[in-house]
C-alpha cells in the first residue's frame, strides 16, 4: 500500500512523497532451520580443527551463531558447540594414548632384546621418554588456537546466553574439556569415537566424557605426564640432561598448561559441582573449595609431588654428603624417607669428589650454589609465588637446618674447630676488626666463654644463628684460611 501526497510537485507546499510498507511480523525460526543452521556451524568448526579456516567466512559464521541465540536456540548451540569439541579432543586423547603404549612397548622391546639392542637402551629411553610430553605440548598448543577462532564465532552468545545461564564461555569450555577428556583421560581408554546417537543433548556429551573415566586408582594420561615432568627435573638437577635448554622450554609450556587448566575450571558455573565430583574426586573438590587456591589441577596433578620429590632429592643428597658426620637417627630417617628416583644421588659430585667428603665449609659452598640452582630452575619453569617459596624453603631446610649441629661440630672443619684455631691464633685481633662489631668471627665472643677457654668442651653454640643460609655462608666466609 502506498500513499500519493498531491503536493509533490509543489517544493513550497512540501512536494515530498511518502511511501507506507506493510508491517512484517516477526517469523521464528523453527527447530529444523535452527539445526541446519548448526550444522554449518559445526561443519566450519571441523574445518577449523582440520586447519583449514582460510576458506571460512566468519562474518557469516558470526550471523548464523547470532540468529540462533536472537531466535532462543542458544542452549542447542551451547551442547552443540560441546559435542564437536568433546568428539575432537577424544580422538586427540585416543591418539597420545596409543602412542604412550607404542612407547611403553618399544622400551620393552628394547630391554627384552640382546647385544646392540642393550647397547642403545640409554640413549633410545632418552628420546622416548620425551615424546608423549612433546605430543601434549603440541597438542594443547593447537588446541589454543582452534579455541580463539571457536570464540570469536560465538562471541555474541558468550556475551548474552553464557551468563544468564551460569555457562563457560566459549574459550574455557574447550579448556574445561581438555582437561576432562585429554589430560584425565584413563590409559585403558583408546577409543576414538563418541556415541552420537543421543544427538545433541548436554547428557550425552557428559555420558562420552565420563566413559572409561578414571577412579582414584586408575591411571590417566595427566598421571603418565607428570611423572614424565618430575623425571626431567631430576635429571637436570643430576646435570644429566640432554639439550636442557630445548627440555625446560617443553616444562615450561606443560607446566603453564596445568595452570591455565586450573583456571579454566574455577568459577560458578552450573557444572562446577558436577566436574569437579566426576574429574577429581573429593580431594580436588576440598582443594578447590580452600580460601585463595585457584589452581586444584596444578597442585593435585604436580605442585604436591614436585614438592615432595625435592624434599626427598635434598634429603638424599645432604645426608649423604654429611654421612661421616651425622647422628644415626638422622641417617635412619633420611633414608626411610627417601624415594627410589633421589636414591641415585649417592654418585660422586660433578667435581669427582666422593659425596662423604665434602668439608663443612665445601658444604655450604654447594648448599649455596644448590639453592641459586632452584631460584633459576624456579624462573625458568615460570613457577607460581607460592610454589616457589615452597620450593625454596624445602631446600634451605632439608640442605641446612636439619644439618646445623653436624656442620658446627663437623670433626676438623666444623664451625666449633674453626672457633678453636681462631681463639688461639695470634691473629684473632685482626680478624675480629675485619669481621666488624656484631657479625662474623668478631661476634664469637659470645659463643666463647669468658676466661677464653677454648677447649672443645667449652665451645657453647648457637644453633639459631647458623640455621639461615645466608648466615651459615657468612660465619664460614670470614674465618681466615690456616
Amino acid at each position: 500500500m502506498s500513499f500519493n501526497n498531491p503536493n509533490r510537485n509543489n517544493p513550497q507546499k512540501g512536494g515530498a512523497s511518502y511511501k507506507i510498507t506493510p508491517f512484517r511480523s516477526y517469523s521464528q525460526m523453527d527447530n529444523t532451520s535452527a539445526l541446519a543452521t548448526f550444522q554449518s556451524l559445526a561443519s566450519a568448526m571441523d574445518e577449523i580443527h582440520n586447519r583449514n579456516a582460510s576458506t571460512l567466512s566468519f562474518e557469516e559464521l558470526y550471523r548464523n551463531a547470532y540468529n540462533l541465540v536472537l531466535h532462543k536456540h542458544g542452549n542447542l548451540l551451547y551442547e552443540g558447540i560441546t559435542e564437536r569439541l568433546t568428539v575432537h579432543l577424544r580422538r586427540c586423547g585416543g591418539r597420545l594414548v596409543r602412542l604412550q603404549r607404542d612407547i611403553h612397548s618399544g622400551q620393552s622391546a628394547v630391554i627384552g632384546g640382546g647385544g646392540d639392542a642393550k647397547s642403545n637402551a640409554a640413549g633410545s629411553d632418552s628420546l622416548l621418554q620425551y615424546r608423549l610430553l612433546e605430543e601434549l605440548s603440541k597438542a594443547w598448543t593447537e588446541h589454543r588456537i582452534t579455541m580463539v577462532m571457536v570464540r570469536d564465532i560465538f562471541m555474541y552468545m558468550d556475551r548474552t546466553y553464557v551468563p544468564q545461564q551460569r555457562k563457560r564461555p566459549v574459550y574455557d569450555l574447550g579448556l574445561w574439556l581438555f582437561r576432562r577428556v585429554v589430560w584425565e583421560r584413563s590409559m585403558g581408554d583408546d577409543e576414538d569415537r563418541v556415541d552420537e546417537s543421543g544427538g545433541l543433548s548436554m547428557s550425552n556429551v557428559n555420558n562420552s566424557i565420563d566413559d572409561g573415566h578414571p577412579t582414584m586408582t586408575t591411571t590417566t594420561l595427566g598421571n603418565v605426564a607428570s611423572t614424565l615432568l618430575l623425571q626431567v627435573i631430576h635429571q637436570d638437577r643430576l646435570d644429566r640432561l640432554d639439550d636442557a635448554p630445548q627440555r625446560m622450554a617443553l616444562l615450561r609450556s606443560l607446566v603453564q598448561m596445568l595452570l591455565e587448566l586450573a583456571h579454566a575450571s574455577n568459577g560458578a558455573y552450573a557444572d562446577a559441582a558436577s566436574s569437579f565430583r566426576r574429574g577429581g574426586g573429593a580431594a580436588a573438590t576440598a582443594a578447590a573449595n580452600v580460601s585463595g587456591v585457584n589452581m586444584p589441577v596444578y597442585e593435585r596433578d604436580f605442585e604436591e609431588a614436585f614438592l615432595g620429590e625435592s624434599q626427598d632429592f635434598y634429603r638424599v643428597e645432604s645426608t649423604s654428603r654429611l654421612s661421616h658426620g651425622i647422628s644415626s637417627e638422622t641417617t635412619n630417617s633420611s633414608s626411610n624417607s627417601s624415594s627410589s628416583m633421589g636414591a641415585a644421588n649417592n654418585d660422586d659430585d660433578e667435581d669427582g669428589k666422593p659425596a662423604a667428603k665434602y668439608s663443612a665449609m665445601e658444604y655450604v659452598h654447594r648448599a649455596q650454589s644448590r639453592l641459586q640452582e632452584e631460584r633459576v630452575r624456579a624462573s625458568t619453569l615460570d613457577l607460581p609465588a607460592s610454589t616457589r617459596a615452597a620450593l625454596l624453603r624445602i631446600v634451605e631446610t632439608e640442605l641446612i637446618e636439619r644439618h646445623a649441629r653436624t656442620l658446627v661440630e663437623m670433626e676438623g672443619s666444623g664451625f666449633a674447630s674453626i672457633l678453636k684455631v681462631v681463639a688461639s691464633s695470634p691473629a684473632i685481633g685482626s680478624v675480629a676488626a675485619a669481621s666488624g662489631p656484631g657479625g662474623g668471627v668478631g661476634s664469637s665472643r659470645m659463643m666463647m666463654p669468658a676466661g677464653g677457654d677454648s677447649s672443645e668442651s667449652s665451645v657453647v653454640i648457637d644453633h639459631e644463628r647458623i640455621k639461615d643460609l645466608a648466615s651459615m655462608y657468612e660465619l664460614f666466609s670470614r674465618v681466615p684460611s690456616s
